[in-house]
């Protein structure tokens, strides 16, 4: 589902096994950002567009679950429509097997099909009755594959995502629970990322407030990335991606720290890469201010290896609740901050849950203090 690249970042560790393992003829359905990613990390893999969802959010939280309430019927015409789709691809394809994260509509009736999703319990805005009713017709869908395989570990007590992957009774098909998935390797502290200056991004234009950003990067830049005080991993939709960048970049020009790299979560936008030149704000461009930014530099997208180094260089990091950054980050980094997105309950659940159990520390985006985490000692363990 289009919630963000988590859903396709967390199928680079599966694709990584069925091609070096399984010696796989792979194809992948994907579009816009995730098959970008994908695209990016298997090159030679074959990618075939699939129907979109389309899901959108709204710039506020009351607007975003009003929004997501009323796409409940739009989701089921899409399940519906993708496996319609699906039905025809097997009919011009020989398939032995089909695995699909998050997507309800992949499955088919004469090849094993098999669903990767932590949702099994539900968290809507709207209570206990309503989640019932949810999850209710998810088990309808989720009953029509061969098998569910859940990306988090078995036992309750060590769980990722709590009630969401253990709720109080599973589905009717076999479900295994197949540990977190992640494309973060273990890596040692203070080595030079990778191509870091190829990928820099010295100034760019917000997509939502068009606010114009140029960033000096010269203390990431001197040491090559091999130490960051902070490093942010943006992820999710629009338009609140763009909001919460906004809003971390506007904080750090007003009271800069030592370093920080903005990995914008865009792996489909063309590279900017002019050092040296600053954009000029004409009529057209629809540009209301120029902030200029000391010690931070920002990267549309990071291969999976430069990622790693770079979690792994940070003093501190600051992400999103969504899970496959959860599986990513615990248990090697802890001192993490998580910012759900404002209206997705499940990223509202799941930060509080982490929380509580003391895996990281987390704030709502309404008071969010960018000055409250710096000030914060470094925890990091990876």
């Amino acid at each position: 589902m289009e919630w963000g690249l988590g859903h396709a970042s967390r199928c680079i560790p599966i694709l990584n096994y069925l091609i070096n393992n399984c010696q796989a003829d792979l194809v992948v359905a994907a579009n816009g950002p995730q098959a970008a990613l994908i695209r990016a990390v298997f090159p030679t893999i074959s990618i075939v567009n699939i129907p979109a969802y389309s899901i959108n959010y709204h710039k506020n939280r009351a607007g975003t679950i009003f929004r997501l309430a009323f796409t409940l019927p739009h989701l089921a015409q899409q399940i519906r429509a993708e496996n319609r789709w699906l039905l025809e691809f097997a009919r011009n394809h020989s398939l032995d097997a089909i695995i699909s994260d998050n997507r309800y509509g992949l499955w088919h009736p004469n090849i094993p099909s098999y669903l990767i999703t932590h949702q099994l319990g539900i968290k809507t805005p709207f209570g206990r009755s309503v989640d019932a009713l949810v999850r209710n017709q998810l088990y309808r869908y989720i009953g029509k594959f061969t098998a569910c395989w859940v990306p988090d570990f078995e036992e309750k007590k060590h769980s990722l995502a709590g009630e969401l992957s253990h709720p109080n009774y599973l589905p009717g098909i076999p479900v295994e629970y197949i540990g977190p998935l992640t494309r973060i390797r273990s890596m040692e502290k203070n080595v030079i990322i990778p191509d870091l200056s190829a990928v820099s991004v010295p100034s760019f234009q917000s997509l939502h407030r068009k606010t114009n950003f140029r960033l000096g990067s010269a203390s990431i830049k001197d040491n090559q990335g091999k130490h960051i005080q902070l490093v942010v991993v943006l992820s999710g939709p629009e338009p609140q991606r763009s909001i919460f960048e906004e809003l971390i970049l506007q904080q750090w020009a007003q009271a800069p720290g030592e370093s920080l790299l903005l990995v914008r979560g865009l792996p489909e936008e063309k590279i900017v890469n002019k050092p040296g030149t600053e954009e000029s704000a004409s009529e057209d461009s629809g540009l209301r201010e120029v902030i200029n930014i000391p010690n931070a530099m920002a990267v549309n997208h990071l291969s999976p290896f430069a990622l790693s180094q770079a979690l792994a260089n940070a003093d501190c990091i600051l992400t999103r609740s969504g899970y496959s950054s959860i599986m990513d980050l615990l248990p090697n980094h802890s001192n993490c901050w998580m910012v759900p997105t404002p209206g997705q309950s499940e990223q509202e659940y799941l930060a509080h849950y982490l929380s509580q159990k003391g895996l990281i520390q987390t704030q709502s985006q309404n008071s969010f203090s960018l000055g409250t985490i710096l000030a914060q000692p470094s925890r990091h363990c990876g």
